[in-house]
């Protein structure tokens, strides 16, 4: 991912960073308790089997205590690792596999965005319920974690994650809105073929959050292809990357290409990735750590410490 960030400073954007910890910190207490909680937490129906069809589903299933009640997950569901595990796969992101689904007897299939019309009518002829928890944006976070509450029985934990989620994501808005000087960003998704995120990608609406400005807010599209000449005539600021670089630092990738290695971003090495892709495109209980990672790349750009962050995958 490529972000083209104007430098930002002041007491303002100190403020946000140590308010934003604070708020991470208050947010993975709650995570821990939910985890503790779900020993002993006894939904509303224990005969429930929850099958996921998205990975920030079952991180939010998880994050309020009811990661037990899962018996079937995507592929890609990789968070929390503990509990994933021994959770069987049934499928891709928004495409169930039908024979393994079958075998895990779902009572509630969880859905956010299914890849195909057709899966939710097999489902319906299977009787087997497709439950739309919308969770693509920003701002359905807390009501997906409160939905997911209402029918697992764990609305008291779901609430409190909810309401800290949302001080916290209220309280970087007020802070991000208050600075002087914010970034304009390029986000990249791909090192070969430029595809960057439009207004209203949550990754863009973190990035807001953070106090950057993405350069691609001009489109309704959430995420599309954009061309070198675009890039060149934006010459972002900074640039975030945020696709796998193998644990190495993306600069170089850039420096040596031509046209990439004339953008200001590349010549003055403002070139960044984060430690955890997950946790900035996964619209879930884990935002505020994503906000964080954003905000710690932009407050490192804006005091000129170059790139010393590794990937991860959790």
């Amino acid at each position: 991912m490529l972000v083209c960030l104007t430098r930002s400073g002041g007491d303002g954007s100190k403020n946000l960073s140590t308010t934003l910890r604070g708020s991470v910190h208050t947010v993975t207490a709650l995570l821990l308790l939910a985890g503790c909680a779900r020993q002993t937490a006894q939904p509303a129906d224990s005969d429930l089997r929850l099958v996921s069809t998205a990975p920030h589903l079952t991180e939010c299933v998880c994050a309020i205590g009811a990661g037990d009640l899962l018996a079937g997950r995507t592929e890609s569901c990789d968070y929390p690792p503990e509990t994933v595990r021994g959770i069987p796969v049934v499928g891709g992101f928004g495409t169930p596999w039908f024979e393994p689904l079958l075998t895990a007897r779902p009572t509630h299939v969880l859905e956010t965005v299914l890849a195909d019309p057709e899966i939710r009518r097999r489902l319906d002829a299977l009787k087997i319920p497709a439950v739309h928890v919308p969770c693509t944006r920003l701002a359905e976070i807390p009501g997906a974690l409160r939905q997911l509450g209402a029918l697992t029985g764990h609305g008291t934990q779901a609430q409190t994650l909810s309401l800290a989620i949302q001080n916290g994501i209220d309280t970087a808005r007020a802070e991000a809105a208050a600075l002087t000087r914010r970034p304009r960003v390029l986000l990249l998704f791909a090192p070969d073929t430029p595809i960057t995120a439009g207004r209203d990608a949550f990754i863009a609406e973190l990035l807001g959050l953070a106090g950057g400005i993405n350069i691609g807010r001009d489109s309704s599209a959430d995420y599309y292809h954009v061309s070198l000449e675009w890039v060149l005539e934006q010459n972002p600021d900074l640039i975030l990357c945020l696709f796998d670089t193998d644990g190495h630092n993306p600069l170089p990738r850039f420096a040596s290409q031509t046209g990439w290695k004339a953008l200001n971003a590349v010549r003055n090495r403002r070139v960044y990735t984060v430690p955890d892709l997950n946790t900035v495109s996964r619209p879930g209980p884990r935002v505020l750590e994503g906000l964080a990672q954003l905000k710690e790349v932009l407050a490192r750009d804006a005091h000129g410490t170059s790139q010393t962050n590794e990937p991860t995958h959790k």
